[in-house]
């Protein structure tokens, strides 16, 4: 059925002008640092940049026959890996382990390709390769990438040899670390001092090094200097005995090396001033309500049901939605099948050419702040930005029974390597963010929109009230952020779990309260009306 399309006041006009300039200086934070990891929309251009880099080292093989062997044989090895990831780069780099490949690789790697290639002959191959020095990760790269693997293994409660094989959450894939990818990690955990992992990580570059795999000359590790890192762990887990063995490893590996023949010495001197010492025990962590949440152990309400809602707007009654109750306190539902797979499909295309790093509203600085406990890529679009937008907007609507003027433009999300958002509220609380919320009022509802399935991960959860929604290609969540006399309702704590294997997109509405006066009328905060 045809409807009439209500133009906006100019008042309103001024509202979405200036939440569009706020989207904008949100994203200004993070302009410097690309955050790669961050989104597997956004790392899809590493993979180009990787492509182009392989062809410009192939050129330089071409022109250095005493170093033919090593460098082609190496093109052969990245060909096929980045062949298989651009037949399909989304499926490639929903798994955690060949993103976070691709980005080790794509910080290292050619730094050390760079110095091999530095020779009278190939300067052109030389110059290309630093030419693209700044579309490469960075070292801010490398540790958000350490971070959401160590993010995947915590929440998940995963192993690191299992992890490091392709075992993830239970499922095999056909992927696995290899010793530069293992040893990387390894060395960022001990940079964290988490020695423990640290040791771990290092033991799988080692098992790595000793099988049957070789790594080509410029990106050859010391195996004396692994061995002696990895003893450094284990001394710092009070492991003195074990990391006595593995230096005399190191040690025979390189038997001129002093330092390690000192380190060695001090060792047996620990060990004999004190025998009594006791190993450090690797802890880990006791799941709370949000780990289990997101490894989907939170009981199951079987009183809950589903229904066709044709009551909320006129328009339902013609067109009812499905929709399936999850909570009455606080109210949440999930409507099915509510957005169709063209719908997604234009909005991944509107939303990729402005992805920008996610922020957090800082109350105290009243500023966005790019941190660590948001890892996503964002877009926001205007309301009236095309057929489409306003389409949705009005199905919120149809779906809320709220009043859309005056709220917050569609915001479209893709999440990356392990993304993920910690535990927060939607509501801003008025008392303390009076001036968020003077003209429009608080964050009444949320809807939020899953344009994609995901293979692994990614849940929204609500740990205080023990609800736990995965994500499903063409569903909506909604919940009240409010009670009725329009304070924030602390059971709507919620955090989007870190995605494990997928490509996690979402659109989220935050609807404000201010228009809502005569659509819910019992709000008791009639200051703000």
């Amino acid at each position: 059925m045809a409807r009439k399309i209500v133009h906006m006041p100019s008042w309103k006009l001024i509202f979405v002008a200036t939440a569009l300039l706020r989207a904008l200086v949100d994203g200004q934070s993070a302009d410097n640092e690309q955050s790669h990891s961050t989104s597997v929309a956004g790392m899809e251009q590493l993979l180009r940049v990787e492509s182009e880099l392989i062809d410009n080292l192939n050129s330089y093989a071409d022109e250095l026959e005493q170093k033919l062997y090593v460098v082609r044989s190496f093109v052969r090895q990245m060909r096929k890996e980045n062949g298989k990831a651009l037949d399909n780069p989304v499926h490639y780099l929903s798994n955690p382990l060949n993103a976070f490949s691709l980005i080790r690789r794509m910080h290292q790697d050619w730094t050390h390709w760079q110095h091999y290639m530095q020779q009278p002959v190939g300067e052109q191959q030389v110059s290309h390769v630093q030419l693209r020095r700044e579309q490469l990760p960075s070292s801010t790269d490398m540790e958000e990438a350490g971070d959401a693997l160590h993010r995947i293994l915590v929440t998940y409660d995963l192993n690191v040899s299992d992890m490091a094989q392709g075992l993830l959450n239970g499922k095999k894939y056909n992927v696995s670390l290899n010793a530069l990818d293992s040893y990387a990690l390894g060395i960022y955990y001990y940079d964290q001092q988490k020695f423990g992992y640290a040791s771990q990580w290092i033991f799988q570059a080692i098992e790595w090094l000793q099988g049957p795999h070789k790594l080509p000359l410029p990106l050859e590790l010391d195996r004396a200097e692994v061995f002696h890192v990895y003893a450094e762990a284990l001394i710092k887990m009070n492991r003195y005995k074990d990391a006595l063995q593995v230096l005399h490893t190191a040690a025979t590996l390189k038997k001129d090396n002093l330092k390690l023949l000192l380190r060695k010495s001090e060792l047996e001197t620990l060990i004999r001033t004190e025998p009594n010492v006791v190993p450090k025990k690797f802890f880990t962590p006791q799941a709370q309500a949000y780990e289990r949440g997101c490894r989907g152990q939170y009981p199951q309400n079987l009183k809950l049901y589903c229904v066709y809602n044709s009551t909320t707007s006129a328009f339902l009654r013609l067109a009812p939605l499905k929709m399936e109750l999850i909570s009455l306190d606080p109210y949440m539902v999930i409507y099915h099948d509510v957005i169709s797979p063209s719908e997604i499909s234009e909005l991944q295309s509107l939303a990729v050419p402005g992805l920008k790093r996610a922020t957090v509203f800082n109350q105290q600085s009243m500023r966005n702040h790019v941190v660590k406990t948001r890892t996503s890529k964002v877009t926001w679009l205007l309301d009236t930005l095309n057929q489409l937008t306003i389409r949705l907007n009005r199905r919120i609507t149809d779906m809320t029974g709220f009043d859309m003027y005056g709220s917050e433009m569609l915001q479209v999300m893709n999440y990356g390597l392990g993304g993920h958002y910690d535990k927060h509220y939607d509501y801003f609380n008025s008392s303390v963010a009076a001036d968020l919320t003077r003209l429009n009022g608080d964050r009444i509802a949320t809807v939020l929109f899953y344009l994609t399935d995901v293979e692994q991960g990614g849940a929204t959860v609500f740990p205080n009230i023990e609800k736990a929604v995965f994500p499903k290609s063409g569903t909506a969540v909604v919940w009240y952020n409010l009670r009725h006399d329009g304070n924030g309702d602390p059971q709507t704590l919620h955090a989007a779990c870190p995605v494990i294997v997928g490509s996690k997109w979402v659109c989220n509405k935050w609807i404000r309260e201010r228009q809502q006066v005569f659509r819910r009328p019992c709000l008791a905060n009639s200051k703000n009306v």
